[in-house]
């Protein structure tokens, strides 16, 4: 049965020097509906709500039968990150029923004094239920039985989970209607986990000197949240056509997003010229600095091939009080293409792994770290540098693993074809072990590369999911539908356990971990054997894992 029903509860009467004491009632939308066959409140018996955030210790929870039909919210005390729980159980709770479904508000503040009246859309919370353990579609407060999805079909975009919850999509590239070549895209959208709705946001774009705009388009390009509530956007590439034939342009455009006033901005640099720069990789250290290494730019030799790698290796510091631009790292040279790269021991390290440097597959793992007295980041150096095993691999996945101490390397390629007429996906992973500086062999994963992966909130699960796997000869390729979690055993060695697969596979998509500790994955690359040109997507799905308390 669908049970639609409001909730409310009271916030402790605050008292406030200039203004009376004050009653307020927050009110709580559950939705209890799915999309597409989906059902969160089959078999639910109990519904239970707690409020948790800062300062609060002992979370007051309220618990209630289904069958009655109305539910209480329990006291909201007066703070800073208040979250709404609600978890349905298909049994009481204390006779170990379980978890079937689970929703949570986005983070919000319960003033302490109150001078006014309160925004009733700032007292009005909603809680979407989603089933744990299974990949479901996003469903909106208002339209609870239709699958949202994104405005626009992507594939090569980024999604950057901002401090307020939502995610921020941008860019990437999708096959117009009877357009056989890719074409970039410079929209942008926003997904709220609270609201299940896609709405646009600022394009990218940002105002020129002589006021006029420049608008961007972009694919394969980076884009880094850091700690003051910015975004950088990097490089990326577009595609023009030349004689017939759909070309790669690297960018150099370094960007800077403004979350608060949903704006861009360019950086500033002419000494050295700025670096065109696609399928690099940008990681952020534990202090808010970027490193940047790796991707293609262009041949300006005039011979060879048109795309090479790029040699230099690059930081930003949002914090530079000479103005924030980027800078070479001095002395490096770090050709890199398709390689791994992430921030290890807590953002201590950041390590860069794999790849290809346009000839061979790279087996090196190079470490580097902020040095204050230069204000810029330095390799690490190394008697006897970790090496990866033989013969190396190129696309794969990398994310922290065991609380943000080593890297965890999924998959990927074992072949150097840059065109990639042909792929040879790798079952293996492998972990970069910071504090030994070693590379221990993790579990196999199955086929495939051109995953994406994300760290549970656990800090202990890494979800890996789809990707582009082919035959045996590597010749039929097809996007992947299966989910792997890596997890250590009891032993504490790595394994892993088969997670639901996606309806519809895919690579080249997104995987964002949401501050309710679900991940959601948008868009991609569909590709067939029949249709080895591939769909890009505009769907979304959101997996949701079983509690641990």
């Amino acid at each position: 049965m669908v049970i639609r029903r409001l909730v409310f509860g009271m916030m402790a009467v605050a008292l406030g020097t200039s203004c009376a004491p004050k009653e307020v009632k927050y009110g709580l939308t559950i939705v209890t509906t799915g999309c597409a066959s989906a059902n969160p409140f089959q078999g639910v018996q109990y519904l239970r709500i707690r409020v948790t955030g800062d300062g609060i210790t002992t979370p007051p929870e309220s618990l209630t039968p289904a069958s009655t039909k109305t539910a209480v919210l329990p006291e909201i005390p007066a703070g800073t990150n208040r979250v709404i729980e609600v978890r349905a159980y298909d049994n009481d709770p204390a006779a170990g029923g379980r978890v079937v479904s689970i929703g949570k508000t986005l983070p919000f503040t319960v003033p302490d004094i109150i001078d006014g009246e309160i925004p009733e859309a700032d007292l009005q919370k909603s809680v979407i239920l989603r089933q744990v353990g299974v990949w479901t579609q996003p469903v909106s407060v208002n339209e609870r039985d239709r699958c949202q999805s994104m405005r626009v079909a992507r594939a090569a975009h980024t999604a950057t989970l901002l401090p307020s919850g939502k995610v921020l999509l941008a860019g990437g590239f999708n096959f117009p209607p009877t357009n056989p070549n890719r074409v970039a895209l410079g929209q942008t959208e926003i997904f709220d986990p609270s609201t299940g709705l896609f709405t646009p946001a600022q394009e990218i774009s940002f105002t020129l000197t002589d006021g006029s705009v420049d608008k961007q388009v972009k694919a394969f390009h980076t884009a880094t949240l850091l700690n003051n509530r910015q975004v950088l956007f990097w490089g990326g590439e577009r595609y023009q056509l030349i004689s017939g034939v759909n070309v790669v342009a690297p960018l150099t455009q370094v960007l800077v997003y403004d979350i608060d006033t949903n704006k861009f901005t360019a950086t500033q640099r002419s000494t050295p010229p700025a670096i065109p720069r696609s399928q690099h990789r940008a990681v952020v250290d534990k202090n808010g600095k970027v490193l940047i290494v790796g991707g293609f730019r262009f041949n300006t030799s005039g011979t060879g091939p048109r795309l090479v790698p790029v040699n230099e290796v690059e930081s930003f510091d949002p914090l530079d009080r000479n103005g924030a631009a980027p800078r070479i790292v001095a002395g490096v040279t770090l050709p890199r293409v398709e390689t791994t790269a992430a921030a290890l021991k807590q953002g201590e390290f950041i390590a860069v792994a794999g790849g290809h440097d346009g000839t061979a597959l790279k087996e090196e793992v190079v470490f580097f770290a902020w040095d204050d007295t230069s204000a810029v980041f330095r390799q690490v150096s190394q008697m006897a540098p970790p090496r990866i095993a033989t013969p190396g691999r190129r696309a794969a996945a990398g994310v922290t693993f065991r609380d943000g101490s080593d890297m965890l390397m999924l998959g990927g390629y074992s072949d150097v074809t840059v065109l990639k007429p042909v792929t040879m996906p790798m079952p293996t992973s492998e972990i970069v072990q910071a504090g030994v500086q070693t590379v221990a062999k993790g579990p196999d994963i199955g086929l495939r590369g051109e995953l994406c992966a994300v760290t549970l909130q656990d800090g202990k699960s890494v979800l890996a999911v789809g990707g582009r796997t082919a035959d045996s000869n590597g010749m039929m390729s097809r996007s992947e539908t299966t989910t792997v979690i890596v997890r250590n055993d009891p032993q504490g060695m790595p394994t892993t356990q088969s997670a639901p697969n996606l309806t519809i596979g895919r690579y080249l998509h997104t995987c964002t971990l949401l501050l309710d500790g679900s991940v959601l994955v948008t868009g991609g690359l569909n590709e067939t054997t029949a249709n080895p040109t591939g769909d890009v997507l505009t769907d979304a799905w959101i997996y949701t894992p079983a509690p641990n308390d």
